[in-house]
This record gives structure tokens, sequence and C-alpha cells, in this order.
């Protein structure tokens, strides 16, 4: 008759990793035997910064051309930012390298979520207008995806986005090699679980819990050895993300042996 255990998996109890991209042991004889697995819970804190200076998910800058006068780039911190915060630092940085005494005005359009660029000076009025370029790695959060010609006022094509990240995909290829499947990339994945942020602002702790074991339940053809357990956490591109080493993920599995 098969046994049931509970397992608990958590970052905090690593012995190699990032507390997004992890390895945990277990020494349970049993784990050696594993029929199928349904995942019951999962905890992951929202520490997801909107604006990212590193990785693959960087998208700090915004590169400008003044009039021709050549690129310039602005870069913004990293952190967690609301639309008024963003276009508070956004006009800062901007102003910083705008030359002949030009500065900009950014408003925002609540209607359609839309930002607004207004460059104005004393000093010579061509120098008034200014291109957004398409290498800058913050346009999708700032609402375009292609060059924007010179101008003295840009209005964005798109609605600002400031919740890229919407949910968290949980991988394990020991727990749940080749479960899922990307249609971006074609091909199968060691998808656990996905783990909605909707309901867990920033600096909240998203939760997940499977109160249908059917619909959870992955079964192995074989028995499976479950000794050493990896865990990573990925956004919807596959991307890992980050979190600080104070915040900790767990997953709770229960296993049939």
């Amino acid at each position: 008759m098969p046994t049931e255990k509970l397992i608990v998996i958590n970052s905090r109890d690593k012995i190699s990793g990032s507390n997004t991209d992890f390895t945990v042991q277990f020494n349970d004889s049993l784990s050696q035997e594993v029929l199928k697995i349904i995942c019951k819970e999962i905890y992951i804190p929202n520490q997801f910064y909107n604006v990212e200076n590193d990785g693959k998910r960087k998208n700090n800058t915004l590169v400008i051309n003044q009039n021709g006068l050549g690129l310039l780039t602005v870069t913004i911190a990293e952190g967690q930012y609301n639309i008024d915060s963003l276009i508070a630092v956004l006009k800062t940085g901007i102003d910083a390298v705008l030359v002949d005494g030009v500065t900009v005005g950014i408003t925002k359009n609540t209607t359609t979520n839309k930002l607004t660029f207004t460059f104005t000076g004393a000093g010579t009025p061509a120098n008034n207008n200014v291109s957004f370029i398409d290498t800058s790695l913050i346009k999708s959060l700032i609402g375009f995806d292609a060059t924007i010609p010179q101008a003295n006022v840009l209005n964005m094509p798109y609605p600002w986005n400031l919740n890229e990240l919407q949910y968290v995909q949980v991988h394990s290829p020991e727990l749940a090699s080749t479960h899922g499947m990307d249609a971006g990339a074609n091909t199968t994945i060691n998808l656990l679980e996905s783990v909605s942020l909707t309901s867990a602002p920033f600096g909240g702790v998203a939760y997940k819990q499977s109160n249908d074991d059917e619909l959870h339940e992955i079964l192995y053809d074989d028995q499976r050895v479950l000794q050493q357990v990896r865990i990573k956490l990925r956004d919807s591109s596959g991307n890992i993300l980050s979190l600080p080493p104070n915040h900790h993920c767990s997953i709770i599995v229960k296993a049939y042996f």
C-alpha cells in the first residue's frame, strides 16, 4: 500500500544556489521510491522590482537623441515604482542629460494610461526636438516599442505597464520533468506550478493552494529518486528571478511512495 508524506522544500534549507535557483537534499530512504506527487502549497515573497538594473530582466535605461546631437542614456535606479514615482525619476534623469537649457514635462492621461513628454527651453528651438530610441530597455514600461521620431512633444503609443511580472513559474527537473509545455519555445518544460502575483502586492507573499488533488497530480512512469531536488523561480520568458537573501520561498509537496 502506498505511503504518503508531506515534503517541505524551503530555500532556507538549500545546500547550494540562491533563493530562486537552489538545491535541497533529502536523506530519507523512501525518497528513492516516489510514485507520484501533488503540489499542495507554495509561498513566494513578492520582492520583485519592476525596474531592474542587471540580468536578463534589466530594464532601467532610456536612450534619447536631442536634435541629432548624439545618443544620451538616462539610467533609472532599480526599485518598485508606481507611475508617479517613475515620472519623477524620469524627469530628473532626462533633465540631467539634456543640453541648451531644455527640460522635460511628463504628464499622464489617467483615462488612457499613456504618458506625454513635452520638451521646452529658452535656447535653440531645434534643440527642443527629442527622439526616444528603440534600444531603450525601459520602453515597455513607459509605453513604446519602436523608435519615436524627433519632436518637442512625444506621445507614447501604448499605456504604461508597471506590472509585467504577473505570475511566477516554479520549475523543478526532479519533481516535474516535462510536466509543462511552452508555446513560445515549442518545447516541454519542468513546470511544477505557477503562482499569481495579482493578489500579492510588492512586499506581500504570493500563495498558491491546490484543493483538487486530481488536477495537481504528477504521476511518474517509474519510481523516482528525490534525494536532491532543484527549484527554479522563473518569469514568463524563462528568466530566473531574484530574491533578497533574507526572503525565502516554501513549497509543500505530498509524495506517494
